[in-house]
């Protein structure tokens, strides 16, 4: 095997690649920006938020049918060919919603071809190339890849928030979609999808890549379940809030500013928790620090719930960790549990579970706001939820050894 820091020196562009990629992805603009939209389009429209948040929903279902297709296109096609038209594609979309005009069909039609077109850009594909170039340095170069949704946690509240409150959500939109279509370029010339035949025949890392499970035979394992179960009730409990953290501020009487700042600490916290995580996992057993992190993060959420606007800054940092280990993780377990032969397609049938209950999420606390006026039920719930999964991620095996293969 290659000394470990070797692997930040052969992999940094591809590392950059997938850190732009990612940052610029779905999960990063779209979901950091989606709390911003719920009052203009409000006032805009005459939309509730239950009705904004199922078109999160369907978004998200669009996900969920999709990802084991978009990871067949990947495994089929190459990552680098189809991430690049799936982020040409995802910034046309951002543009055209700009142009909506206040129809409920035309904004469901576009949430759910937004998402579908934006998949294989998103973690689904670019975390592949990293688990194929990193080894020794796989949960830090997966957090570091991943920390791009954290600086769009952080500056899109902060920046977009009172731009839109000035200039109009039809203008934020069209500041999303350039962003994208700026992007697009140095994905494609930075990107390499795994290390040369040479590099992976010296290395324990080429047995990885060569080897693994089918989906098919992955999803016949308790493994492959249980590691589901854990990430679909993490998606129920958090994927949810992050959208209604800006409003819940706002209702609590902050500022359009003062609930950006707020969300931008969040996003502080998404970046500390990708990379402490990253760090931690590469040498300490995964599932004992998913316990240790998300137990803070029922924490955050039952002192919002039950202290009030005071523990904003605390529910804050919770959330941002919550968010920041969740899909790094995903991808960690599935390359550690079922190899990289076929990634894509077991990454890809993983994030429609952890999707699926991020489809109901949106709904359920824009529900409960439309019902009781505030989301303190959501947070009591998630923070359970979130135990639960503690529980269920303790009960995880040991790591095979696919260098044995």
């Amino acid at each position: 095997m290659e000394p470990q820091q070797n692997e930040f020196s052969r992999g940094w562009t591809v590392l950059l690649a997938c850190f732009i990629g990612i940052g610029v992805s779905l999960v990063s603009l779209v979901y950091y920006s989606g709390g911003i939209w719920v009052k203009p389009w409000q006032e805009a429209f005459g939309w509730s938020r239950a009705e904004i948040g199922l078109g999160q929903g369907l978004g998200t279902l669009a996900i969920v049918l999709g990802a084991p297709f978009a990871g067949w296109l990947i495994d089929r096609f190459g990552l680098k060919r189809t991430a690049t038209l799936s982020l040409l594609l995802y910034g046309v979309c951002l543009f055209i919603f700009s142009k909506m005009e206040g129809s409920l069909w035309s904004f469901y039609l576009l949430s759910i071809l937004v998402a579908f077109v934006a998949l294989p850009s998103t973690p689904l594909g670019f975390t592949r190339a990293v688990n194929a170039w990193f080894e020794k340095n796989k949960g830090l170069a997966l957090g570091i890849s991943l920390t791009s949704t954290g600086l769009g946690a952080f500056f899109i509240p902060k920046y977009l928030t009172p731009y839109v409150a000035e200039q109009g959500w039809q203008a934020g939109y069209t500041i999303l979609s350039l962003i994208v279509l700026i992007a697009t370029p140095f994905v494609w010339f930075l990107l390499k999808e795994q290390p040369p035949s040479s590099q992976l025949g010296k290395s324990a890392n080429g047995a990885i890549v060569k080897s693994g499970f089918t989906l098919k035979t992955a999803a016949k394992t308790p493994t492959f379940w249980k590691v589901g179960v854990v990430f679909f009730l993490i998606s129920v409990a958090v994927i949810g809030l992050i959208p209604s953290f800006i409003p819940l501020l706002q209702d609590a009487g902050l500022t359009a500013a003062q609930a950006g700042g707020y969300a931008a600490i969040l996003g502080l916290s998404v970046m500390l928790g990708r990379l402490a995580t990253g760090f931690l996992i590469d040498r300490y057993f995964a599932p004992y620090v998913i316990a240790l992190v998300f137990a803070f993060v029922a924490s955050g959420c039952l002192a919002l719930a039950f202290g009030g606007i005071q523990f904003a800054l605390w529910a804050a940092i919770a959330l941002g960790l919550a968010i920041g280990a969740e899909v790094d993780l995903i991808g960690y377990f599935t390359a550690r549990y079922f190899g990289l032969k076929n990634y894509g397609s077991i990454y890809g049938a993983m994030y429609s579970i952890f999707s699926f209950g991020a489809i109901i999420s949106p709904g359920i606390a824009g529900f409960i706001w439309d019902k009781t006026g505030n989301y303190n039920l959501a947070l009591v719930i998630g923070a359970i939820l979130v135990l639960v999964a503690v529980i269920v991620g303790l009960f995880l095996p040991k790591f095979p050894d696919f260098t044995e293969e």
